[in-house]
């Protein structure tokens, strides 16, 4: 149930974020995983691109319980408010260093005692590196994460952006 709320409070977060951003709008979505524990999980985000070079926004992430060991499973949930700085290495390439704040909720309970649940919460800082590849309005992306806190990991994730909405162009006479 905490997963579920989490998760619709997450949603309510990105729709409220996406419906006031007036211009560069771009929206994600991909499988992410841990390199702790292998917890896969689902990564969804909103970037604002107030340049060509920089975008920032929130993204959250969901990890349903999974078992991690032989008498515990973990359920994940982070929240991250990242900015990007992309360098354009070739025609539709580019690569972006990140760093932002992150908040994660982590859950372990027992398979023989499902009601022993152990409950982390931590705040922290992240910092890694993506690549993107455009085809159009969608951006194809690979990213490194690393979460510097005391439920500190490091997650991949792949997915597709999509750009929503375009800077609207002002004529030379409107400028």
């Amino acid at each position: 149930m905490s997963s579920l709320r989490s998760f619709i409070i997450s949603a309510v977060f990105l729709f409220t974020f996406i419906s006031t951003a007036q211009e560069g709008l771009m929206v994600a979505m991909g499988p992410t995983v841990t390199s702790s524990t292998s917890l896969t999980g689902i990564n969804l985000r909103a970037y604002l691109g107030t340049s060509p070079t920089f975008c920032f926004g929130p993204e959250v992430s969901v990890f349903p319980y999974q078992t991690t060991s032989d008498e515990y499973e973990t359920n994940l949930f982070e929240v991250n408010f990242n900015a990007h700085y992309v360098f354009e290495l070739a025609h539709r390439f580019g690569v972006y260093p990140l760093s932002g704040f992150n908040y994660t909720n982590e859950n372990e309970r027992s398979l023989m005692h499902s009601d022993e649940v152990e409950k982390h919460n931590a705040l922290g800082i992240n910092y890694g590196l993506g690549t993107h590849y455009s085809i159009n309005r969608v951006l194809l992306f690979a990213e490194f994460k690393g979460v510097i806190s005391e439920l500190s990991d490091e997650f991949f994730t792949i997915g597709a952006v999509i750009l929503l909405k375009k800077p609207q162009k002002k004529l030379h006479h409107e400028q």
